[in-house]
């Protein structure tokens, strides 16, 4: 299954990193979302066709940078 790394910023701790997991897993086609609140690392895995930008979107409306 596919991967897709992306880098946000803002988060500061495992309740940030919880606000993006279940941001991401709302996705269509998200199967598992890994936070590293330390880094700002997200690592997506997800099927084809998973679209980067909607979870851009969301981790920005809960206030994070995208």
């Amino acid at each position: 299954m596919p991967q897709t790394l992306v880098n946000i910023g803002g988060i500061s701790g495992k309740a940030d990193a919880d606000k993006l997991v279940g941001a991401g897993e709302a996705l269509n086609g998200v199967k598992l979302v890994n936070v590293n609140f330390e880094d700002g690392r997200v690592v997506i895995t997800h099927e084809a066709g998973f679209d980067v930008e909607a979870f851009k979107k969301a981790a920005t409306d809960l206030g994070f940078s995208a």
